[in-house]
């Protein structure tokens, strides 16, 4: 017997193929995104005709006015419809996937779920620290030998995990390719091409066969082509310093021959325009402190009461003061995540938040925040509140923290009561966040 949503599902299905047969779809990315290879892919298994923009180049094209109309960050890959543009590529992946029903979101709502849960786990969890380990390699990012050691770390306990399910599993959910599996696959592209060579690879035998099964199905090599696992690993190889030039000997007779060239000055680093902004009378380093050593008997005044008015650095030698919040210097912004829909695994939900802030350390300096994990019946919903330099986010940290897009941010004013108890309440970490049991929380600080 069939339910009704299902008999209308069914009764659906041609008008639905029909209108996905005659959808003009637009993929704006650069040859070779693997981003872009997961709507693709996507596409091939559901049926989809998706053209790619013709002549597009990175970095020229992204920069022009009717690009950043459908993606304000300037960030590919994006999907133009008839409808109007999707950028993100998680969620051009889903929208393909869902344009008709092939059973790349399983087949029930478990599944479902499922699916969302690995989709998370390998964005997350294996595509965050591999970028971070392989674009400084590339040269896109700067290189720092201890992230890259971090990163790999990170990598080796996700792909663990990854090994343990796929030891009974041929693929992640349902037996059968799921958008789960094409995320995953794509996510683990460009480690499997350029730095999981045979030594890296040996621990997760499992990881390496459901890669190498994924990657020859007709569907993926149509888009991707055929595959060479990675046998040499990429890696930094520093700028050779130009030699100097030695100054010319004298000639016999005493005559001196031309002086050699002045040496060119260093190009000095990038500034960041943080450092540009007027002067601040708050010095964050000092309310870092002062949250840090506020009393527990007594969080609330000292560390809430201070933010807001100024006061002493407890434990402080020097006799330390924090001047309060400046609103010209600072901005304060409540955070809230857009897909609570999805967080239905505890630690998973925790492992995402702890990445986040993990991406967010280059940018410590100017920033603050409390993220807070609380619990809805089977949902575990994140909400945050950061503090930084500035009246807008930080472009750098926007531009770096591709998790920033994952959240709806909204900025605060900090003479509005309610904002102001709730700014305390997350700071204080209390038991009952937003009406809901606060069940963890983590402090950038």
């Amino acid at each position: 017997h069939y339910s009704i949503s299902r008999l209308e599902t069914a009764c659906d299905e041609p008008t639905k193929q029909q209108r996905a047969c005659a959808m003009t779809l637009t993929l704006f990315s650069f040859n070779g995104d693997k981003n872009a290879y997961k709507a693709l892919v996507a596409a091939k298994y559901n049926g989809v005709e998706i053209e790619l923009a013709k002549n597009f180049e990175l970095g020229v094209s992204n920069k022009k006015p009717e690009f950043l109309k459908m993606s304000p960050t300037g960030k590919v890959p994006v999907l133009k419809t008839s409808e109007g543009a999707i950028f993100e590529s998680n969620a051009i992946a889903r929208y393909v996937a869902r344009i008709t029903d092939k059973g790349l979101y399983g087949a029930t709502a478990l599944d479902l779920g499922v699916i969302e849960q690995w989709i998370d786990f390998c964005t997350n969890e294996i595509d965050a620290p591999l970028l971070s380990w392989v674009l400084p390699l590339q040269g896109v990012w700067p290189y720092n030998k201890a992230k890259e050691d971090a990163a790999k770390e990170a990598l080796k306990k996700s792909l663990s995990v990854l090994n343990e399910h796929l030891k009974k599993n041929t693929f992640l959910v349902a037996n059968r390719i799921t958008l789960a599996d094409i995320v995953c696959v794509c996510n683990l592209f460009e480690g499997m091409k350029s730095v999981f060579d045979d030594s890296f690879r040996k621990p997760y035998p499992c990881v390496e066969r459901y890669f190498v099964t994924c990657v020859n199905q007709p569907e993926f090599k149509q888009v991707i082509g055929s595959f060479e696992l990675c046998k040499t690993p990429i890696k930094f190889t520093p700028k050779k310093k130009e030699k100097k030039e030695q100054p010319k000997k004298k000639e016999k007779g005493g005559k001196k021959q031309e002086a050699a060239a002045p040496k060119p000055k260093p190009a000095k680093p990038a500034k960041n325009p943080l450092d540009e902004l007027p002067p601040s009378k708050m010095v964050m380093d000092a309310w870092k402190r002062l949250y840090s050593c506020a009393p527990a008997n007594d969080f609330k005044n000292v560390a809430c009461g201070r933010f807001w008015n100024g006061g002493a650095v407890p434990k402080s030698t020097s006799g330390e003061q924090f001047s309060g919040f400046d609103p010209e210097g600072y901005s304060i912004w409540f955070a809230d995540y857009k897909y609570n829909e999805e967080n239905t695994v505890n630690f998973m939900v925790m492992n995402k938040v702890g990445g986040f802030l993990q991406r967010m350390e280059p940018h410590r300096k100017h920033c603050f925040g409390v993220m807070c994990i609380l619990q809805k019946e089977k949902l575990f919903p994140i909400v945050g509140v950061w503090v930084f330099r500035g009246q807008e986010i930080p472009p750098n940290v926007l531009a770096e923290c591709g998790d920033v897009e994952l959240y709806n941010w909204t900025k605060v004013d900090h003479k509005d009561e309610k904002a102001r108890a709730r700014i305390e309440d997350m700071f204080c970490q209390l038991d009952v966040v937003d009406g809901l049991d606060h069940i963890d929380c983590k402090v950038f600080k």
